[in-house]
């Protein structure tokens, strides 16, 4: 027996740990049959050995979340921890030692201070989002007294106004000298922008992209970083860079400086020497700063632009001629500034794949374009061979054209993409932008020459949540789909779950309603997701509304006053995904308020009469539909076109939010009560469970017929209507026939929009339409998931028709993972991998055997280990001519699982590896 993968607060070997009643976790394996843990003990010890807490042998089979329960730790403190595991065959075995520190637990502990440039550099006269948030104000004030004002989309507001200049970084700098080679050094630091560390002379590692992305005056992450390696004894130096990032970049639709005009740093250095006497280095006046390096500006949409011949060599070496650096000003010390500072736990912004260059293309045009052969976000690493002064830029698109000429949909200078360098003119140049990053497979170079694919590498970026879930089948267009599902997923987790990494890396929460399920199949994003979670909770606001992009996009105007359903749904559907694959009932009580508030917000929208209606017994059902505000409903359906023929999102929201929106606000206090019966709150829970009955039957007496269909037949109602059982059962089969024939006449194409799709396929294999499912997962006509495939997509595209068969190409995303959420059904009901319990200490395998496939195997990496599975159909050996199914694959330790046969009969199944035959 082993123990593995030992994690605090889900993470190995955190630095920052705030919670003060820290979360154990581990896996035991084990080459035996039918392996149970019968107790467990942990025990904490601080950094110099002295015990802190002993659990004592407890007898449980409990090895996810076990929280401590010792002394107080203290702040900033560091601790070793050991786990002791007893199994049901009388083994005992202990682990390895695992670490922890605290973070900072109180903000008056923060003794360094926030530093800026005492001279800044000039800004705009005012800022562009006052006068755009009043242009709308406005708007709608005219429209509450009955006017009909010029109506304003958000691009027309801010059409009206320029940008912010886009600045060069400032690079802070100090020296400071230290008696001897600490023992240990840790610094503890965020920005106001992005930043990159360096440490006599050399980078310090995981500083991607940090702090990331939060609303920052109401959340700030910090993080931490031993840094005891980079000191010496005597004189050091420290420089830290700070670019513009989302603190006052041009974020998605932006103009700049939505938080703030000026960089700034906070730094607080812990060294803590032999005799165990600790030296503090903070940001104080004892820094330099210069805004004068070799980055001429950095933006995360627009790119980076580098002038090499400025390059003054590494300020962070202690003996860098630092004279002509100018002073920093330390900021008068606001307590809320340090009050909204949070911890990072989750893991850090890496680089996770370098990808060289496929192939050097020359165009139609002429132009030289570099091809990848993969669509990602991420950066470029070229060498660079030029003339002193000669300028070069790096255009970076998704896609060619249908003559195969480069393209990029969003040409605005703000969402460029395009990163230029300007050469020294010395050997060995090398180019790679750190403080933006793109979406990309192609990139166009203009200038330079004689340029050889060996010069390029991608360098594709995520966080770095392990991954857990694969998928593989005897049909490759599957196992292209499921490499597509991967790097979208890969793209779109780069600090925050994100849209797309081209047009508005945005936070939008409705795409992890429809693709949370098959996120965590794919990685473990547990700590990833809570630490999003907990910006969601504050960001809500006090009307309840969660809203549509977290952090909140502040220049999206029409959408900071109130959420949509479908959207804000995700503060009941992500947690309660975390809860059962994982057992994780913290985050059901921190977001348990904001669950409430958010389906009250959504009752009392409901509740408004529409336009026109008077209140009386025939308006009564009114008060349970949604029919007033603007909610996204089956966003993107395909049939739904815009002028130019491609799908229309806002006209998909118009024509079906009704319908749908009303199913959701059913769904939503199910899930409420859902929640509330764990809690106990069984009075409370009845309530919301009458509310959903409620709605259900306004919903069937008000948009259905009386000969039973929906009154507006679109693909996406139906689906919807039969998952949330909107309608009386005994007319869920004649629904579903209504369903398969509307798919039929599509040629068995989806026609379903964002809200919908994700239970198309249950939906059809719930009602007994398993061929169905399968034709319409494999048919290759537009729309559809193998017609992506077959027109050479290496990741999910938005739009259903972002290639038409006609060969025109969209202005929209191609890597965009919600319609992605088809991942879980291959990993559910194909492979058939299922949580039967929660945390998988159940499991039940289900394999897709009447599926057209030759074979299929996967794995899930659960909470207590990785279930593996595999099965395939041939002929039996001893007798040619009978066709059987071989099913093998391996349980781990803690869990019990059955297995479905081919006809229907179930196996139990213990912890270890299994391998069956049975006939076809």
């Amino acid at each position: 027996m082993e123990i593995r993968n030992i994690t605090c607060e889900r993470v190995h070997t955190p630095l920052t740990v705030t919670n003060r009643r820290p979360r154990f976790s581990w896996e035991i394996v084990s080459d035996e049959q039918d392996v149970f843990q019968k107790a467990y003990q942990i025990t904490v010890y601080e950094n110099d050995g002295a015990l802190l807490w002993d659990s004592g042998k407890v007898e449980s089979r409990e090895t996810v979340d076990i929280e401590y329960s010792g002394e107080s730790l203290a702040s900033m403190g560091r601790y070793d921890y050991q786990i002791t595991v007893w199994d049901n065959y009388g083994n005992k075995e202990i682990s390895e030692t695992a670490h922890f520190e605290a973070g900072i637990f109180e903000p008056d502990e923060w003794n360094a201070g926030w530093i800026e440039p005492a001279e800044p550099l000039p800004q705009l006269e005012e800022n562009p989002l006052p006068k755009a948030q009043a242009i709308w104000g406005e708007c709608m004030a005219a429209m509450m007294r009955g006017e009909q004002p010029k109506y304003y989309l958000d691009s027309d507001i801010w059409a009206l106004f320029e940008e912010e200049p886009y600045d060069p970084p400032v690079r802070f700098r100090r020296t400071f000298t230290i008696d001897e080679k600490p023992v240990y050094a840790k610094v503890y630091m965020t920005a106001h922008g992005i930043y990159s560390l360096s440490v006599n002379g050399r980078k310090v590692p995981g500083t991607l992209l940090a702090p990331g992305f939060t609303s920052y005056e109401k959340r700030l992450k910090y993080q931490a970083y031993d840094i005891t390696e980079f000191l010496q004894a005597g004189e050091n130096a420290l420089c830290v860079t700070v670019a513009d990032g989302w603190y006052k970049g041009k974020i998605a639709l932006g103009k700049g400086c939505e938080y703030g005009e000026t960089p700034g740093l906070l730094l607080q250095m812990e060294v803590y020497g032999e005799d165990g006497t600790r030296q503090e280095i903070c940001s104080d006046e004892g820094f330099t700063c210069s805004f004068d390096g070799p980055i001429r500006y950095a933006d995360l949409f627009r790119g980076e632009c580098v002038d090499a011949r400025r390059d003054d060599g590494n300020p962070s070496d202690p003996s860098y001629p630092a004279a002509g650096w100018k002073a920093v000003a330390v900021k008068k010390r606001l307590e809320e500034e340090f009050a909204v500072l949070t911890a990072q736990v989750s893991p850090e912004i890496e680089v996770y794949s370098e990808i060289p260059a496929k192939e050097i293309l020359t165009t139609p045009n002429g132009e030289t374009v570099v091809d990848f052969g993969q669509n990602m976000a991420g950066t470029i690493r070229v060498e660079i061979t030029a003339e002193a002064g000669e300028e070069i830029s790096f255009e970076h698109g998704e896609v060619l054209d249908q003559d195969g000429s480069f393209i990029y949909a969003f040409q605005d200078i703000a969402h460029e993409q395009k990163d230029v360098y300007i050469s020294a003119g010395k050997s060995g140049e090398v180019f790679e932008p750190e403080f933006t990053y793109h979406g990309f497979r192609y990139v166009r170079v203009t200038g330079g020459k004689d340029w050889k694919a060996e010069q390029f590498t991608a360098k594709a970026v995520s966080s770095a949540n392990p991954v857990t879930g694969t998928f593989r089948c005897s049909d490759e267009k599957l196992n292209q789909l499921q490499h597509n599902i991967y790097w979208s997923q890969r793209s779109n987790t780069v600090g925050i779950p994100t849209d797309c990494p081209t047009r508005e890396k945005a936070g939008w929460t409705g795409d992890v309603v429809v693709y949370g399920a098959t996120a965590l199949y794919n990685q473990e994003m547990t700590a990833f997701f809570e630490d999003w979670l907990e910006s969601i909770c504050r960001e809500q606001n006090g009307n309840g509304h969660v809203m549509n992009t977290v952090p909140l996009i502040k220049n999206y105007i029409q959408q900071t006053y109130a959420g949509s359903l479908g959207w804000g749904d995700v503060i009941l559907t992500l947690p309660l995904q975390l809860y059962y694959l994982s057992g994780d009932r913290e985050i059901l009580s921190k977001c348990r308020d904001a669950m409430e508030k958010w389906v009250n917000a959504m009752q009392a929208s409901a509740a408004e009469l529409p336009q026109g209606v008077e209140e009386g017994p025939e308006a009564e059902n009114q008060h349970y539909l949604i029919n007033t505000g603007f909610h996204f409903g089956d966003w993107l359906v395909p049939s739904v076109k815009n002028e130019a023929g491609f799908s229309d999102g806002p006209a998909s929201a118009f024509l079906t939010m009704n319908v749908v929106d009303t199913a959701l606000l059913a769904a939503n206090a199910d899930r409420l009560a859902e929640v509330l019966e764990m809690s106990g709150e069984i009075e409370k829970a009845g309530e919301y469970r009458d509310y959903a009955a409620r709605v259900r039957k306004a919903f069937y007496e008000e948009l259905c017929t009386p000969d039973g269909k929906l009154k507006q037949e679109m693909q996406g109602n139906y689906i919807l209507a039969l998952k949330y059982h909107m309608i009386p059962k005994d007319m869920e089969q004649k629904f579903a026939a209504r369903l398969v024939e509307m798919i039929r006449e599509n040629d068995n194409r989806p026609d379903t929009g964002f809200m919908s799709v994700p239970f198309l396929f249950d939906v059809l294999c719930d009602c007994g339409y398993r061929d169905l499912a399968w034709e319409v997962l494999n048919q290759n006509q537009c729309p559809g998931w193998i017609y992506e495939v077959e027109h050479g997509a290496t990741t999910m595209w938005e739009n259903w028709d972002a290639v038409r068969p006609d060969g025109q190409v969209d202005g929209c995303s191609f890597n965009h993972y919600a319609f992605g959420c088809v991942g879980d059904f291959l990993y559910r009901r194909v492979l058939g991998i299922q949580n039967a319990g929660v945390g998988y200490n159940r499991i039940l395998l289900e394999p897709g055997y009447d599926f057209d496939l030759e074979w299929a195997e996967g794995s899930y990496h659960s909470v207590h280990g990785e279930i593996r599975l595999r099965w395939e159909k041939a002929e039996d050996a001893e007798t040619p001519d009978v066709a059987v199914i071989k099913v093998s694959g391996y349980i781990p330790a803690n869990t019990e699982a059955e297995l479905v046969l081919p006809d229907g009969s179930r196996k139990k199944l213990g912890s270890g590896a299994f391998e069956c035959l049975t006939e076809k």
